[in-house]
């Protein structure tokens, strides 16, 4: 049976997704960089600390200057409501504003174009997925938890493995890092950074990342890295008898085939 399998024909992938540009995301950043991890920062880009102001410890944002941490390699900044307005409660010209006006301000601050979101508060239903794809939006990440790290069956409606305070979070690394999967696999952990400040939890994750670091058999990946190249893998055209495969993308798609790894190219048609 033929099955997608991720870039080098990895069956594991695992993403960070913290929200709010909160000052204390400069020290994950940190220690994301120094282990070779990649994940996505969700900013409300009307929402930042004044220039000049101290920070004093609180759930308090970045300085607009201070943004400028997020230009690293391997993250992925993406939308959270320009003034983290609960989208659900707006009309839909509102969260049309709310989403496209954020999208714009990140986009001109880091020369990119944003295809992901978080929801704030993790309020969401149909209308407000409806209207981040019109929007442009690939992805958007709820608070709901799904611990069997599945791919999702709806990227507009994206939920996590779980929260960095789950008490079960170990164990489910644990499980991500001994089992070996028969189809593909991610670990999503998300939260907020002020949550390692108040708890005095900092030891928590970087723990984590310390037992995944540096793993051959694991994926690193932004959330839009995984999620483009799982629309990619879906987006594969089959022969009318199944002995040949399409890649109409941009991507270079892997594939199992029985005990066979091979990969298709972008443009390319192979024989399976």
């Amino acid at each position: 049976m033929l099955k997608a399998l991720f870039p080098n024909g990895l069956k594991k992938a695992f993403t960070l997704s913290y929200d709010d540009g909160c000052y204390d995301d400069i020290r994950l950043l940190g220690l994301m960089s120094s282990r070779g991890i990649k994940g996505t920062f969700n900013i409300s880009s009307g929402i930042t600390r004044p220039e000049g102001q101290e920070y004093i410890g609180s759930w308090e944002r970045m300085t607009p200057s201070e943004l400028e941490n997020y230009r690293r390699e391997g993250i992925e900044v993406a939308v959270h409501g320009e003034t983290h307005r609960d989208f659900t409660k707006l009309s839909e010209p509102e969260l049309i504003y709310e989403i496209m006006s954020d999208k714009s301000a990140i986009e001109k601050r880091f020369n990119t174009v944003i295809r992901g979101a978080a929801y704030p508060y993790g309020s969401f239903n149909d209308l407000t997925a409806q209207t981040l794809k019109r929007c442009g939006i690939k992805y958007c990440r709820t608070v709901w938890s799904d611990p069997s790290m599945e791919m999702p069956a709806d990227w507009l409606k994206l939920r996590p493995t779980a929260h960095h305070n789950d008490p079960n979070l170990n164990s489910l690394v644990d499980k991500f890092i001994g089992e070996s999967p028969e189809s593909p696999r991610m670990l999503y952990i998300w939260g907020h950074t002020p949550e390692f400040r108040r708890d005095d939890s900092w030891g928590l994750i970087e723990g984590i990342l310390d037992k995944l670091a540096g793993r051959k058999d694991v994926w690193f990946a932004t959330n839009i890295d995984i999620c483009e190249y799982d629309l990619a893998a879906k987006a594969l055209e089959y022969s009318a008898d199944g002995k040949y495969v399409y890649n109409p993308t941009a991507k270079e798609i892997w594939l199992e085939n029985g005990k066979n790894i091979l990969s298709v190219k972008s443009g390319e048609i192979i024989e399976i």
